[in-house]
């Protein structure tokens, strides 16, 4: 006689239920090649980037002139703006960077220079005026400003032509005035007039009036002299016959 088994209520079976589920758990896939050389790279960039800027490991030491603080493009430096750190001769050489701060007196930044970062010799223009300037924007044609290559911190000479044809005058305005900056002046939305917007450094309260004068009711020319040197000249006006003519009546 066979016996029926029973499973009591307070036992347990050994098949899973049917409603237990399969646990998909994603193990993290280890980092490629590509990841790893990329990781020794930054780390390779930020290493020598100290070694730099500390001078680690240097047996030469040489200081260079870094800034104080962001500086923008037509700025004056000076002592304020400028501080010096230490880094191996051979790389202040490969920077053409400078030694001290005394040899930028009197230069302006051809462009940003960021807090802390090297002052190249390309960024800045040395040798300009130390007395203090005013500034004055005017409009100027294109073709009377060298088409707008005009860049923050050169030098230039600005004329004004007083009337048209044989009885103008033109007369200098400003020699070796910097330039803080030149834009393009908009005209509404169709974008720019053909003019330029220039700002000037003016050191003469007098250049300061004529300029403002020749603005209103005469033509600016702007020439560039950043790289003319001293220039030495007899004259500063010129007159065409016809008006030479009725000043001797």
């Amino acid at each position: 006689m066979r016996r029926s088994h029973t499973t009591s209520p307070g036992a347990q079976s050994n098949t899973p239920p049917a409603t237990l589920r399969r646990l998909n758990i994603r193990v993290p896939g280890k980092p490629n090649t590509r990841t790893i050389v990329g990781g020794l790279l930054v780390s390779a960039a930020a290493l020598a980037a100290y070694l730099t800027v500390s001078g680690a490991g240097a047996s030469s030491q040489q200081s260079v002139v870094i800034s104080r603080r962001a500086l923008v493009a037509g700025e004056r430096l000076d002592s304020s703006t400028l501080a010096t750190a230490s880094v191996d001769t051979r790389t202040a050489e490969l920077l053409r960077t400078f030694p001290s701060v005394d040899a930028l007196a009197g230069s302006v930044a051809l462009a940003p220079i960021g807090e802390g970062e090297l002052v190249q010799r390309s960024a800045v223009l040395t040798g300009g005026p130390t007395e203090p300037t005013r500034q004055f924007s005017f409009p100027v044609d294109r073709e009377r400003a060298l088409n707008g290559d005009l860049r923050p911190g050169e030098r230039v000479d600005v004329l004004a032509t007083y009337g048209s044809g044989s009885d103008a005058t033109t007369t200098v305005l400003a020699r070796d005035a910097n330039v803080i900056r030149a834009t393009d002046a908009k005209s509404g939305s169709l974008g720019s007039s053909g003019k330029l917007i220039v700002t000037l450094a003016l050191t003469s309260p007098d250049q300061l009036l004529e300029a403002v004068h020749a603005a209103q009711v005469a033509s600016i020319t702007v020439v560039r002299s950043t790289l003319a040197g001293e220039t030495v000249g007899t004259r500063s006006a010129v007159t065409g016959p016809l008006a030479r003519s009725a000043a001797g009546r």
